[in-house]
């Protein structure tokens, strides 16, 4: 009589003698719950089970899904009921496809091994009597943890007058509440709710005053950026003891001009400002509720470019850092895991107290420092990159109105890029170094690829990852790639 075991085993004996590999597997059921699973996949069991539950009924029988976990590991829909999935310690992940000619073979032999799963009931209540944890308590409601950049950053920033003001001295009405609440002890907060105008009133006479000495804000700095757009003035306080710990020669941050522009600012140690318009996907926010994340609250509240420099840095498994101590960065991390689960095998997001960071911020030169109740990247471990892939990633798969389709896609656009990388590798195996513009010429005329030259590096990455391939200095920059879109104005 035949078992789940001795399916598996047949399984793993026809794919291994098909690709010339071995070959583990594991099945779930469409709950998440193991019902077979070989040895060598121990470590990934918490990766699996989240991802099927997930996303089961995301894909119809017959799909597969490669999440972008830095392992060979695919998922594939055998049936209603369950789902097999595919590993290997090496080989070529594309191989894996192969498994979907043999599908059919044996889709009705498992289902009626898995006969009591019945797949219009299983769900949460399942889960929960299996786990010993009645439905009550799961529906238990989740804390609430707003958290807000304005309330938090304004409340930091005290300004205090400077100068004695004597009876001869005249000010416009704004001048004179910003200097009499300027006390020392009301936060930037108080004095603004007190003057009571427009933000960009406010800064402009508030600008004035700092330059002229009237008052001076402890441990902040303002400056004043022009929009690469309009040259329109816009204002932004920067924390002085941030930008002098730095360990990286600039700080970066992302700003909402009163023009209603949006652009990239860099501020370097000898305090040039250059700035790049950036095209909104979303508007910025500035709450978030850290109980329930999803990719559109993350860029709304990071705006574009930190998110992007967070997306970048967990695929190139940098080291993110967010300074602060409400540990609100392992939140962060918990959905990442599910979203993109290379967070789970290469890439380290956690909190760290600012002040523990300003008294060894050279220790972290090598990781992503983002401040959260600023939203200025303090540090980053590599030169200013190339977002041009990570906008037109972002922009597609937020055409998507659930939050599980959103994930599914992202994975299907690097999945592929996965698979295109073995033709890529076969076009590029004779040469000693082939430029960007080459092999994008050779893609189209050859095989009718259109590649984008931003989906270049992420390629060379996903190559030494799936395929254990360096192509990093093969594939070289031509003069006209050296400057992306995301930076042209810089």
């Amino acid at each position: 009589m035949e078992t789940l075991d001795s399916i598996a085993k047949e399984i793993v004996s026809k794919m291994g003698n098909l690709l010339g590999i071995r070959i583990h597997i594991g099945m779930v059921d469409r709950a998440g719950n193991l019902l077979f699973l070989d040895r060598e996949m121990e470590p990934f069991k918490q990766f699996i089970t989240s991802f099927v539950s997930n996303n089961f009924k995301y894909l119809k029988v017959g799909d597969h899904s490669l999440p972008i976990s830095g392992k060979n590991i695919m998922f594939f829909r055998i049936s209603d009921k369950v789902a097999i999935v595919l590993y290997s310690a090496k080989g070529r992940i594309g191989q894996f496809l192969s498994f979907k000619s043999l599908m059919p073979k044996y889709k009705q032999k498992i289902d009626v091994l898995v006969e009591g799963i019945e797949p219009e009931t299983i769900g949460i209540e399942l889960r929960a009597e299996k786990s010993g944890v009645t439905p009550a308590t799961l529906e238990k409601p989740v804390e609430k943890a707003i958290f807000s950049r304005r309330e938090k950053f304004y409340k930091s920033i005290y300004p205090k007058l400077e100068k004695k003001i004597k009876e001869s001295d005249k000010f416009n009405l704004i001048v004179s509440i910003i200097l009499n609440y300027s006390t020392g002890q009301n936060t930037l907060l108080n004095v603004i709710e007190k003057v009571d105008v427009k933000e960009n009133e406010f800064y402009a006479e508030f600008a004035k005053i700092l330059k002229a000495k009237w008052i001076k804000v402890p441990n902040f700095e303002l400056y004043q950026i022009n929009c690469p757009v309009c040259k329109d003035l816009s204002y932004r306080f920067v924390p002085i003891e941030l930008f002098n710990n730095s360990p990286h020669e600039y700080i970066r941050f992302q700003q909402k001009g009163f023009c209603e522009h949006t652009y990239y600012v860099l501020i370097d140690k000898k305090q040039k400002i250059k700035t790049n318009q950036i095209t909104e996907i979303k508007k910025i926010q500035n709450e978030i509720n850290f109980s329930n994340l999803s990719i559109e609250k993350l860029i709304e509240f990071f705006g574009e470019d930190v998110f992007f420099s967070l997306f970048h840095s967990i695929f190139f498994k940098f080291v993110v850092i967010f300074l602060e101590s409400e540990k609100n960065a392992e939140k962060i991390s918990e959905f990442m895991k599910n979203f993109f689960p290379q967070t789970l095998y290469g890439t380290n997001i956690k909190s760290l107290p600012r002040e523990e960071f300003l008294k060894q911020s050279k220790k972290y030169s090598d990781a992503l420092v983002i401040d959260l109740i600023s939203n200025i990247i303090v540090n980053e471990p590599y030169e200013s990159e190339d977002f041009d892939f990570e906008s037109k990633l972002f922009r597609n798969i937020l055409k998507e109105k659930d939050e599980k389709a959103r994930i599914l896609k992202t994975y299907s656009e690097f999945e592929r890029l996965i698979l295109l990388i073995d033709t890529i590798l076969n076009e590029i195996e004779m040469y000693k170094e082939i430029k960007e513009e080459e092999l994008i010429n050779l893609m189209k005329t050859k095989h009718n690829v259109v590649l984008d030259r931003s989906e270049i590096p992420v390629i060379k990455e996903l190559a030494s990852i799936y395929y254990t391939v360096d192509i990093r200095k093969k594939i070289v920059k031509t003069l006209v790639g050296q400057v992306s879109d995301w930076f042209e104005s810089i």
